[in-house]
């Protein structure tokens, strides 16, 4: 009986969960991208940029080879702290170096808003911005898509498919390929189909200048692009969502990389949970509609491998407590199965990474540790993932 009552929770809270990751999934099957008509818009791009003179060369070379014509563009480099030649890197590739000096107000929020808010003149020439990390792919399509997605009406801020560019490299790249998969394709996808936001991913979104020169970067958190995204919304304005506006990058490979990835995305999370949804809620209760139900339920969906260990978890204590609701864990798992191969379908994913879905127990079991820690984890603020040139590779 008291085992019951302590796994009851559980099963409700998985049912909630599964049942909106099948809607999404639904939407995700039904979504049609927002675009208009329309000459090129002039764009700026910014790419925030820390410590990155072996990486900021490629990102520039694949906005010059975008196709998109060359004088509507122009590229911003925000050198943010920088001890390397990453400035001197980015001007000698016919970018703009705009050099950042503040080890007190460190990250890549606060190197945004301070471009945003130092250098507003300049941007407010442009009819967009768009951002990407200096560690990632940009796909040829992509300025051409995020032009037409803000030529729609009533559109200020795309989000494009930020995804992994290396999926055969490892089981541990392609379990990320599907994770990301759910995540920034399924649900997005799935949100905006129904009305709702589909949220920022770091990586690969535009704006309007006026939006983004009114607003700044207000989110200086671990979790800033989520944070701004859910802000927006709070201010009415939705994020919406282009999948074939692409920008890839690598999964880490080496474990300690792995590591600090895990633990900064996990803990950013953990931090908006905190931080929006007594704001999300109080927004519903005031205001009851589609849109913010929405919201509460994706900010009450946990990281992935929490769900699938709390399915497990619920099947196990279930089988002893009570047989329904370890149907109950089953059924949420299988809808959490469906969710992920539902998205590697639609995404037409490699054969490696079907495959590598056999060595999901062994990452949980290395995750474990790492999601139990997290609660008593003290955040030190934004770190960054080290790159394979600074570990011997």
């Amino acid at each position: 009986m008291i085992l019951t009552i302590a796994v009851l929770p559980i099963a409700v809270y998985l049912g909630v969960v599964s049942t909106y990751l099948l809607i999404m999934l639904a939407g995700a099957l039904g979504f049609r991208k927002r675009q208009a008509a329309g000459g090129p818009l002039r764009i700026a791009v910014l790419v925030p940029a820390h410590n990155e003179e072996h990486q900021i060369a490629a990102i520039l070379r694949d906005v010059a080879a975008a196709d998109y014509p060359a004088e509507r563009v122009t590229v911003f480099v925000i050198a943010d702290n920088c001890s390397d030649a990453t400035a001197a890197i980015a001007r000698e590739h016919g970018a703009t170096a705009l050099e950042r000096h503040n080890l007190e107000q460190r990250g890549k929020g606060q190197a945004l808003d301070w471009c945003l808010r130092e250098h507003a003149d300049t941007l407010r020439d442009f009819d967009a911005i768009a951002l990407v990390d200096a560690d990632m792919q940009l796909c040829p399509a992509f300025l051409q898509e995020m032009s037409a997605s803000l030529s729609a009406p009533g559109v200020e801020v795309v989000q494009g498919l930020n995804t992994v560019s290396n999926p055969e490299a490892s089981w541990r790249a392609a379990l990320g390929f599907a994770s990301f998969t759910l995540i920034n394709h399924v649900r997005p996808a799935g949100r905006n189909f129904l009305g709702g936001t589909a949220e920022l991913k770091g990586s690969g979104m535009a704006f309007r200048s006026a939006l983004l020169l009114r607003t700044g970067w207000p989110a200086h958190s671990l979790a800033e692009d989520a944070e701004f995204g859910k802000q927006l919304l709070l201010d009415g304005i939705i994020v919406h969502y282009n999948p074939d506006a692409k920008v890839t990058s690598g999964i880490p490979l080496h474990d300690s990389q792995a590591r600090v990835q895990q633990q900064r995305w996990e803990g950013g999370k953990l931090l908006l949970f905190r931080r929006f949804f007594p704001k999300l809620v109080a927004r519903l209760a005031a205001r009851p509609n589609l849109r913010h139900l929405d919201a509460v339920l994706d900010i009450l969906v946990p990281p992935l491998s929490i769900l699938v260990m709390l399915c497990l978890l619920t099947i196990v204590l279930g089988g002893v407590a009570d047989l329904r609701l370890a149907a109950v864990g089953a059924l949420s798992l299988g809808v959490v199965a469906a969710a992920v191969l539902g998205g590697l379908a639609l995404q037409r994913a490699p054969w490696h990474v079907w495959t590598s879905l056999a060595m999901a127990p062994v990452f949980l079991a290395w995750k474990l540790p790492l999601l139990l820690a997290l609660p008593f984890r003290k955040v030190a603020g934004w770190q960054r993932t080290p790159r394979d040139t600074e570990i011997g590779k």
